[in-house]
C-alpha cells in the first residue's frame, strides 16, 4: 500500500472519527433537552395536583356555605310564613324562595364548569408535551440517522 493510499484512509477515517463526534455531542444535547422536558411534565404534574387540592377544599366550603344558606332561607321562611298568615304573602315568600334554591342551584354548577374546563385544558397541554416529545424524538432520530449515514 503506498503513502498516499494510507494519508487517504487517514482522511477518511478522521472524517468518519468526526461525524461520530458530532453525532454523539447531538445525541447528548437530546438526552438533556429530554431530560429538561421530563423534569418540566414532572413539575406540571404536581402544580396540577396541587390545584386539583385547591379545587376540592373550594368545593366543600361552597358545600358548606350552601348547606347554611339553605338552612337560613328554610328557617327565614318558616319565620316569615309564621308572621304572615296569609296564603298571598306565603305564595310571595315561596316564589321568593325558589328564586333563591334556583340562584345557589347556579352557583353550585358554576364551579363545576369551570373544573371541567380546567381539566380540559390540562388534558390538551399533556396530549401537546406528550406529542411533542414522541415527534421530537421520532423527527430527530431519523434526522440524525441521516446525518450520520450520508455525512451530510
Amino acid at each position: 500500500m503506498t503513502q498516499e493510499q494510507l494519508m487517504g484512509q487517514i482522511m477518511s477515517q478522521s472524517r468518519d472519527i468526526a461525524a461520530l463526534w458530532e453525532s454523539s455531542k447531538s445525541a447528548h444535547r437530546r438526552i438533556d433537552e429530554n431530560d429538561r422536558l421530563a423534569k418540566g411534565i414532572h413539575k406540571l404534574a404536581a402544580n396540577i395536583e396541587a390545584l386539583a387540592l385547591q379545587v376540592k377544599l373550594l368545593t366543600q366550603r361552597m358545600d358548606s356555605t350552601v348547606e347554611r344558606m339553605e338552612k337560613s332561607l328554610k328557617s327565614q321562611g318558616e319565620r316569615i310564613g309564621a308572621v304572615e298568615g296569609t296564603s298571598r304573602a306565603g305564595e310571595r315568600h315561596e316564589q321568593s324562595i325558589s328564586a333563591l334554591e334556583r340562584k345557589v342551584e347556579a352557583l353550585e354548577r358554576e364551579p363545576s364548569i369551570k373544573w371541567k374546563a380546567f381539566v380540559s385544558q390540562m388534558l390538551a397541554i399533556l396530549a401537546a408535551v406528550v406529542a411533542g416529545i414522541v415527534l421530537t424524538r421520532l423527527l430527530g432520530a431519523d434526522y440524525y440517522h441521516y446525518l450520520y449515514r450520508y455525512g451530510g
